[in-house]
């Protein structure tokens, strides 16, 4: 399934404070808890501030997570208002991941659950950023089910040396007991197969011709582009692939600058 195969990690308060300037030679980027639950500040993760504002120091691309507690539509909209909120002024290269592995809400069932994430979705995408979920495989093999998750990036977490999950991944979180410079105790340890990276469509890590012939084919709509793949054709944020993208993506690829 892999183009690429990025190393990368998630982090939290529980990380302490870490060391950004010993671990961004070790990882290709990093995933950051901004919070917990609903709309308050108290609610916010301890490190968010410092983990953000590191990345951005130092050039690692970032995602964020939010763990979830919502049984309600109101709670997750609150939910996702928490993301927005501290996600102003910054720009994650990566996914917002909706973290589900509560068992209250588990108790919900498929339905609600996909309910509730598709909730959270329109509110992330709505905001100009790209959704994901997080969870671990027996969530994915028994409460994510339905295909509609397979349109947006899956964050897998199984700690194994193989993956047995049968669905499909983007990000494979495979141990909580790495080890990393300039972060105290263990860390979780991941694997991306996609860059994310803005321009480059076809997600082999690189930005090329290839990009913006990829970008043309969709504004024509003479292609489908998943919704990965749509987030790195829309250079120009403005929600939508056109022309003026693949002009902007082939730019990129020659190494041109436009004002």
């Amino acid at each position: 399934m892999s183009k690429i195969m990025l190393k990368g990690i998630d982090v939290s308060y529980a990380n302490g404070k870490i060391d950004w300037s010993k671990a961004k030679d070790e990882i290709d980027f990093v995933i950051i808890r901004c919070g917990f639950g609903g709309d308050y500040k108290s609610q916010d993760d301890a490190q968010w501030l410092n983990n953000v504002t590191a990345c951005e120091k130092y050039g690692i691309p970032y995602g964020v997570y939010l763990y979830s507690y919502a049984t309600t539509i109101t709670k997750v909209k609150s939910e996702a208002a928490h993301v927005i909120r501290l996600l102003k002024g910054h720009k994650p290269d990566m996914p917002v991941f909706f973290d589900l592995e509560e068992n209250n809400i588990a108790k919900l069932g498929k339905t609600i659950i996909l309910e509730l994430a598709k909730v959270f979705c329109n509110e992330i995408t709505k905001a100009g950023y790209l959704y994901g979920t997080y969870a671990n495989k027996n969530w994915f093999s028994n409460y994510l089910t339905d295909k509609w998750y397979d349109k947006y990036p899956k964050w897998l977490a199984q700690y194994s040396s193989s993956v047995t999950y049968k669905g499909t991944y983007d990000i494979w979180q495979y141990t909580d007991k790495g080890y990393i410079p300039g972060i105290k105790g263990y860390t979780d340890l991941n694997i991306a197969y996609s860059s994310y990276l803005k321009g480059d469509v076809n997600g082999d890590g690189k930005i090329t011709a290839a990009d913006a012939r990829l970008a043309l084919r969709a504004a024509s709509q003479l292609q489908m582009l998943s919704e990965v793949e749509k987030y790195a054709a829309d250079v120009n944020g403005d929600g939508k692939v056109t022309a003026a993208d693949a002009r902007i993506i082939l730019n990129m690829a020659s190494g041109v600058t436009v004002e």
